[in-house]
């Protein structure tokens, strides 16, 4: 599997700056994001269990959720707040919170080298080392969300249907071809379904479909062709709607592939975001994260997985 193989390359991520005094894409005239006010932060948790890893992703804001956008003094400040030793923060998986980490050191200590490094960059994303009380609970690698500060996650606790595989097929059949997708495109690849618990729809659930090649990017020769599904969808008195779609097929090399990573209500609305990964053969990988506008799931934003920020390298 994908997430295995290429977790500690992928969640490293910033919208971070490439010049000390602009981030990239940014005009002259946008602000970096403001730490004077101790904002509540969003981190990936990822990595091995005995030793998992921290980067920042986004930033909890009164208009929503947004990138962080800081130059090199912003990013030490950052560290140096958020990434204390000894800190605490709540960690979220699939929905719901699950306890919290401890900080065992930041990126930039004062006596000791950086966390790491990336040959020929002078400036990379920080990161923090943590370590959770009880590492034997969870799987040997993880993929978990944390906060700065505790976020209210649903407290729905009624079963989910035991239908999500079969009904999760006839839904992606139905995407498959109404995108061109053939039932040839599908054999091979692997099928996932299961329920989310998003707060979203009648019922407060989504179902959660994908098709994915096993061998999708670099984990395969990018020869050939493949295909990827990747749908959600709400159920209302036992009609679907599907609400997201991702439906891709054509040469191995060029397909964009997604998959869910993680999932919570990481700004307080009662519904909750996903975070997904997109990548292709030898491209950067970054993170999208979906949110709910009211009628369908959308791409709220995206950051590159990108170790460096140093463009000039």
């Amino acid at each position: 599997m994908r997430r295995f193989a290429l977790i500690a390359s992928i969640l490293v991520l910033a919208a971070a700056c490439d010049k000390q005094t602009q981030a990239p894409g940014a005009s002259a005239s946008e602000a970096f994001t403001d730490l004077s006010t101790s904002p509540t932060l969003l981190f990936s948790v990822f990595g091995p269990r005995e030793a998992p890893k921290l980067a920042p992703i986004a930033v909890v804001t009164t208009d929503g959720l947004k990138p962080i956008t800081l130059d090199d003094a912003g990013w030490r400040q950052l560290d140096s707040i958020y990434f204390a030793e000894g800190r605490k923060l709540p960690i979220y998986r699939n929905g719901a919170s699950i306890g919290e980490l401890e900080i065992v050191r930041g990126m930039w200590p004062a006596d000791s080298a950086p966390l790491y490094e990336v040959p020929g960059c002078s400036r990379v994303v920080p990161q923090a080392l943590a370590r959770f009380a009880d590492p034997a609970s969870f799987e040997e690698t993880v993929e978990f969300l944390a906060s700065s500060s505790p976020l209210v996650q649903p407290t729905d606790t009624k079963p989910f249907p035991a239908d999500a595989d079969a009904q999760g097929r006839t839904l992606a059949s139905a995407v498959a071809a109404a995108t061109g997708i053939g039932a040839e495109d599908l054999n091979g690849l692997d099928f996932h379904a299961r329920w989310l618990r998003t707060g979203v729809g009648a019922n407060g659930r989504s179902l959660l479909a994908s098709y994915i090649d096993p061998d999708a990017g670099d984990l395969g020769p990018g020869a050939g062709s493949t295909a990827v599904l990747v749908l959600l969808a709400e159920d209302s008195a036992g009609t679907f709607n599907t609400s997201y779609q991702h439906a891709r097929v054509g040469e191995a090399r060029s397909v964009d592939f997604r998959r869910v990573i993680n999932y919570a209500d990481l700004d307080g609305d009662g519904k909750t975001e996903i975070l997904m990964e997109q990548w292709r053969y030898a491209a950067i990988p970054s993170l999208v994260l979906l949110k709910h506008n009211g009628v369908r799931w959308a791409d709220a934003f995206s950051v590159s997985a990108e170790w460096c920020t140093d463009k000039s390298r």
